[in-house]
């Protein structure tokens, strides 16, 4: 007998919800059906449980205050990646709306430069001083608050990454090892963050597909890779990701990478104003409507790269769908690197 249509479309929002869970800093991943989603749960709540903490960003005076549609709060959670050393490599805000039907990953450069409340400085070297200095800064910069803060080790992850089975960009399924060199070897801060952005689309679309992890041994392997690579801060609770998953209606193919555009200075990167102004208007109103920013792709290196991974010469690539376009919007000098075949979700919708 055929499953029907209504059942096959239950299925995919189940596995779209499940798989949502990567993004907001565990690895909550495909099950065959509605029976096993408790037992996950359980599972899932003892890993979050496990993971390091560190403490939330305490409040401040002039701090942004959540984003409220219908009485219900978007959300936005800021992913740090770092190298072993604990060097900040790579920025990243997941915007969940209010709706929970759309995800956005705003992209920002190490070195972008913003004022962490002692100092104008770069978001890496406030990283060095506190990671929750890097949360002030982008709050500052963005008028966002950032409800939840992860930290994310590069190095680890790989591993990660090979629980998973690989995680393809481009043509290329790469592993773990593989996709720390990938990461490592973009041309500029804005370039790595994009790369991670990308990294956590195709992650998300890798888990969403329901053959990833078909049984409960593989998604605790899975998440006892991610476990010590992992911080989040101690507001972000096994309830709360539980009660975002269930509410979540994010489709795991309309996942837009938002790259904030950057211009080079003495001191770091400064913030393309014009872009700026989008991406605060953006976050203000919970909505980010019209086409994402594009950004001109340069040469790269592809020394331990697949050569499929290698980016074209002065090709403008949309950031959201890895198409190219005809009339690029505001660039800057990044290199996007491959980018995951997904669709955009609509304009306006949010």
């Amino acid at each position: 007998m055929e499953p029907s249509r209504e059942t096959g479309q239950g299925r995919r929002r189940l596995l779209d919800r499940l798989a949502i869970g990567l993004l907001i800093g565990v690895m909550a991943v495909s099950v065959g059906g509605v029976a096993l989603l408790t037992v996950y749960f359980d599972r899932l709540g003892d890993a979050v449980d496990g993971l390091q903490r560190e403490e939330p960003l305490p409040s401040y005076e002039g701090r942004p205050t959540a984003v409220a549609v219908d009485g219900v709060s978007a959300i936005n959670y800021l992913l740090m990646t770092t190298q072993g050393d604990g060097t900040l490599e790579a920025v990243v805000i997941a915007h969940l709306s209010a709706s929970r039907r759309d995800l956005t990953l705003v992209a920002l450069p190490a070195d972008l430069l913003a004022d962490d409340g002692s100092a104008r400085t770069t978001l890496a070297a406030s990283f060095a001083r506190s990671p929750l200095l890097t949360a002030r800064a982008v709050e500052d910069l963005t008028g966002a608050r950032m409800d939840h803060q992860l930290q994310v080790d590069l190095d680890g992850f790989g591993h990660v990454v090979d629980s998973l089975g690989g995680i393809t960009l481009g043509s290329e399924v790469l592993d773990g090892d593989q996709l720390v060199t990938y990461l490592g070897g973009a041309p500029n801060p804005l370039a790595r963050s994009v790369r991670t952005a990308d990294l956590l689309r195709a992650a998300l679309a890798r888990a969403s597909l329901g053959v990833t992890i078909a049984d409960p041994n593989r998604f605790d392997k899975v998440m006892n890779a991610l476990t010590p690579c992992l911080t989040v801060d101690a507001g972000l609770t096994s309830d709360e990701i539980r009660e975002t998953m269930v509410e979540s209606r994010v489709r795991a193919d309309s996942v837009v990478t938002w790259p904030l555009q950057s211009a080079a200075s003495a001191e770091g990167a400064d913030a393309d104003p014009t872009a700026l102004a989008r991406l605060r208007t953006a976050l203000a109103n919970d909505m980010f409507a019209g086409p994402a920013p594009t950004i001109a792709v340069r040469p790269t290196s592809t020394r331990s790269q697949p050569a499929s991974l290698a980016s074209s010469p002065d090709k403008p690539v949309s950031a959201a769908s890895g198409s190219p376009e005809a009339t690029p919007g505001p660039t800057s000098t990044a290199d996007a690197g491959p980018k995951v075949a997904m669709t955009p979700s609509p304009s306006g919708t949010r």
